[in-house]
């Protein structure tokens, strides 16, 4: 008889074979199932991270670039007059009002002259009584010349008549001598006259003397006219710092008389950093901006640019250049005083094409901006750049083309090739 126990049917050690086989099958995939998860994981990640970058494009145009030299000042007249008097005498009329038009050499405020008038006629007297005092002298002066004269000739006819005394040994010399000796004094003596063919005339020093006081007497007479405060120039009277009773020096800070300006034409007078002034041509125009002005401007041009350079203030040690710019043509309501902005246009390029300037990216020594491709990648075009503003770039190479889109905001996390989420609306 067989033992039951020991005997092992065929379809049992079948059926353990298959499951051992189905078993291995499900590790595999299960593992094919976790790769693909993987794969799928990876790429969307990928993705994920791509939709975190976003760019700002927009497209490429050309355009019109200025290059502008902003600065500010006050409007003045393009001729200006500080009037003052020499004198400091009171003040007796004042002929003129703030806002008055005048003519060269027109009285503006006139000076009491009673003093200075005086002061001539005490002038006049001293020159008077110098001269009388010196015709006196002159007359004193002859007597004593003419006496003189007389002497001389005595002496002459003696001095013969002892030589020939002298000579037929009726004198001794010593006498002779004594006669010559007197006569070689008193020609000595007369010497000291100033006399021309005989008679006294006036001495040098008080030539001299009254010709002092001759010219002192003719500047009292000038600073009489000069009690009539006039105008040097044609303009209107902007400022009067006087008033009648006060004398012509008592003004406020020691301010001018009165200022006359020219306003039919207006001037600003411009400090331009040493940075800039290179850039600055004469003929250059400006534009001219004022609040009085509203939305309206003035136009404006470059007419002198000062040869030297001027600390800027006594806090700062940065160097300027005075630039002087004429106005001219302005709107009627512009007037002097008021603080204008003249916009100095530098340089100007047409129909070239212009980066905002956060465009470019500088690679070593040269530069170059990102392009939005097709399928949202970007490349980089290298470019060359020209006229800078403060907001755009001029920019030429190759591979650029009118309606192209570049990146406007590109930073170091761009990469070349990388994809990104466009933002057309910048």
């Amino acid at each position: 008889m067989r033992q039951r126990g020991t005997h092992v049917p065929l379809s049992h050690d079948f059926g353990g074979k298959m499951k051992k086989l189905f078993t291995r099958k499900k590790v595999i995939a299960f593992i094919v199932v976790l790769a693909a998860a993987a794969i799928i994981f990876s790429f969307l990640n990928k993705d994920t991270k791509a939709s975190e970058v976003m760019a700002n494009v927009s497209k490429l145009e050309r355009k019109t670039l200025e290059h502008i030299i902003s600065v500010k000042s006050p409007l003045e007249g393009i001729e200006k007059a500080e009037v003052v008097s020499p004198l400091n005498y009171e003040i007796i009329d004042i002929r003129v009002k703030e806002g008055d038009i005048v003519k060269k050499d027109q009285i503006l405020a006139v000076l009491d002259s009673e003093e200075l008038e005086k002061q001539i006629e005490y002038e006049e007297n001293q020159i008077e009584l110098s001269k009388l005092e010196s015709e006196d002298k002159i007359k004193s002066m002859q007597i004593e010349y003419d006496k003189v004269l007389s002497n001389i000739a005595e002496l002459e006819e003696a001095y013969k008549q002892n030589k020939e005394l002298y000579e037929n040994g009726v004198i001794t010399e010593e006498a002779f001598k004594n006669s010559e000796k007197s006569l070689s004094d008193a020609k000595i003596g007369i010497e000291s006259y100033n006399a021309v063919n005989g008679k006294i005339v006036r001495s040098e020093a008080d030539k001299k003397r009254i010709e002092i006081q001759e010219q002192q007497l003719q500047l009292k007479k000038e600073d009489l006219e000069k009690i009539y405060v006039k105008s040097p120039i044609d303009g209107t009277v902007t400022r009067v710092n006087v008033n009648i009773g006060r004398y012509a020096k008592d003004t406020e800070n020691a301010a001018a008389m009165f200022i006359v300006e020219n306003l039919e034409k207006l001037q600003m007078k411009v400090a331009v950093s040493e940075f800039d002034v290179g850039k600055i041509k004469l003929g250059q125009e400006a534009e001219i901006h004022s609040d009085i002005l509203g939305n309206e401007s003035a136009n404006g041009v470059v007419a002198r640019i000062s040869p030297t350079a001027e600390q800027k203030d006594n806090n700062n040690m940065d160097r300027v250049i005075p630039v002087l710019i004429d106005i001219t043509e302005r709107p009627e309501n512009l007037i002097a005083g008021v603080i204008a902005n003249a916009k100095i246009k530098t340089d100007r390029v047409e129909n070239v094409f212009a980066v905002p300037s956060g465009a470019l990216i500088q690679d070593g020594e040269e530069y170059k901006i990102y392009t939005l491709n097709e399928d949202n990648t970007i490349s980089g075009i290298p470019v060359e750049i020209g006229l800078e503003t403060d907001l755009e770039s001029e920019v030429t190479g190759d591979g650029l083309t009118e309606g192209m889109k570049i990146v406007v905001n590109p930073n170091e996390a761009f990469v070349e090739g990388m994809s990104v989420i466009p933002n057309e609306n910048e």
